[in-house]
């Protein structure tokens, strides 16, 4: 059977494909006529097959949407009373901080040497790629306040609801415990801070329209996360009767001793992912203060790598809860959403925070009503269309072009034009290159046109600190 050939266009955006054999519900996604061209029969099997999972009530496919495991990167799964663990995967609340820079703009980033110190200072704060060496003015926290932060987050070390999807998420402390899987255990305090390999990054970018400077930060839960992760990859496949190799394919009820012990390291991880991106901004604040002579503000942070428990809307109004796993999606609640109701964003709906490209930059949007056809979601990124070994492979030959196309690359922000974009890394990655990634506007124009969110601001970077490996 071939998935692809089953998909129905219902309208210029927006793709069904219905459910057949195990599926138990169909698939919803989001997608412009040419970024359906770029999907292929391998993405729709897995999306079939994800809408196959017990308690499935809803899957929808961002329009970033690609190859995962489990679920598409890009996937969104709505479920009653099962979690499934590929819904966070390995880097559980992978996400984004926004600093805005009030009082700096275009022309004061706009010199080459400028930027370049500030990213040499942001270096002496921050460690970047993989492992958990720590630079010379990186600090180092006491374990009691690690503790404090699997269970509390962010509120634990001192950052306001008001900027944060969420504080944190609660953790039963009568399951948790956080020497159970002790390789996750001895990553949290050495790593806390840091932003790890990847895709990661941190950006300084020029608003296109009035000149702003902003400063993205982009990082999950390091090796805390990932190692969880695996160890309930292994557990969960055994309980179902998975063969090792099939691990990322399990799943587990929430009132189930194990769904319970995996909810709870979860949350810690969640938890812990969203502290170590606003310990990063201290860092990133004392570099701009330094080199700039400028303070940044913390605007907003979410996750994009999450399961979370929400509250529902039908589509006759009603309400219940459910889990809604966002593998590679962005949570999306329009004003008005009832677990927005008494916060700073119940009457706009919160920002989603969209990065693209290190070369083509990013977007803050805020939802409409549209999102309560997706799963109350946007997609978190431009989306890749090369594997990181084929780009690493096939773009070889013109590393060159790649390095000059950052280096000398104009583009006119907020009136001002400002050449290239400085990087720390001596060549730029390949499998992070502007030449993998979906056209992010292509992307955007796809919310826009269904109606699901609105683009308030594009972004695009002057400055680019990558977690290289």
């Amino acid at each position: 059977m071939s998935f692809l050939q089953e998909v129905q266009k219902v309208s210029d955006a927006h793709y069904v494909l219905p459910m057949l054999g195990d599926m138990r519900v169909d698939v919803h996604a989001y997608l412009s006529e040419t970024l359906f061209e770029q999907t292929d029969e391998a993405l729709w099997r897995q999306a079939a097959q994800a809408a196959a999972y017990p308690g499935m009530i809803g899957l929808y496919l961002m329009p970033d949407a690609h190859l995962g495991y489990g679920i598409p990167v890009g996937g969104v799964a709505v479920t009653e009373d099962v979690i499934i663990q590929a819904g966070s995967g390995y880097d559980i609340s992978c996400g984004v901080v926004y600093l805005k820079v009030p009082g700096l703009s275009a022309a004061d980033v706009a010199d080459w040497d400028k930027r370049r110190r500030w990213i040499d200072d942001i270096e002496l704060r921050i460690a970047t790629g993989i492992g958990s060496h720590r630079p010379k003015h990186m600090p180092r926290l006491a374990e009691a306040t690690i503790e404090e932060i699997f269970r509390y987050g962010a509120r634990a070390i001192g950052v306001h609801a008001d900027v944060c999807e969420r504080q944190y998420i609660e953790v039963d402390d009568s399951v948790l415990d956080s020497e159970r899987v002790k390789r996750a255990r001895d990553k949290a305090c050495p790593q806390i801070g840091s932003v790890g390999g990847g895709n990661h990054f941190v950006e300084m970018q020029v608003d296109v329209n009035d000149g702003s400077v902003w400063v993205m930060i982009h990082c999950g839960s390091r090796g805390y996360g990932w190692q969880t992760a695996n160890h309930y990859f292994y557990a969960g496949a055994e309980l179902r009767g998975l063969a090792k190799n099939r691990r990322e394919e399990s799943w587990l009820r929430a009132d189930e001793p194990l769904g319970r012990e995996y909810w709870a390291h979860h949350n810690s991880a969640a938890n812990y992912a969203v502290a170590n991106r606003h310990i990063i901004v201290r860092g990133v604040q004392k570099a701009l203060e330094n080199v700039f002579d400028a303070t940044g503000e913390v605007f907003y942070e979410i996750s994009h790598n999450l399961v979370q428990e929400e509250t529902l809307v039908l589509p006759d109004g009603t309400t219940k809860k459910g889990f809604v796993h966002r593998k590679g999606a962005t949570r999306a609640f329009p004003a008005g959403h009832p677990d927005l109701v008494g916060t700073k964003w119940e009457a706009t709906g919160h920002p989603c925070l969209v990065p693209g490209s290190m070369l083509d930059g990013a977007a803050i949007l805020y939802p409409l009503e549209g999102a309560y056809n997706t799963g109350c979601s946007v997609n978190h990124g431009a989306g890749r269309v090369m594997a990181r070994g084929k780009a690493k492979r096939e773009l070889a030959d013109i590393q060159d072009d790649i390095d000059d196309e950052m280096r000398y690359i104009k583009r006119t922000l907020g009136g001002v034009e400002i050449e290239g974009i400085v990087g720390n890394t001596r060549r730029t990655p390949l499998d992070e290159c502007g030449h993998v990634y979906k056209d992010l506007d292509e992307v955007l124009r796809v919310l826009e046109a269904e109606g699901i969110a609105r683009v308030a601001n594009r972004m695009y970077p002057v400055a680019n600190i990558k977690g290289t490996d």
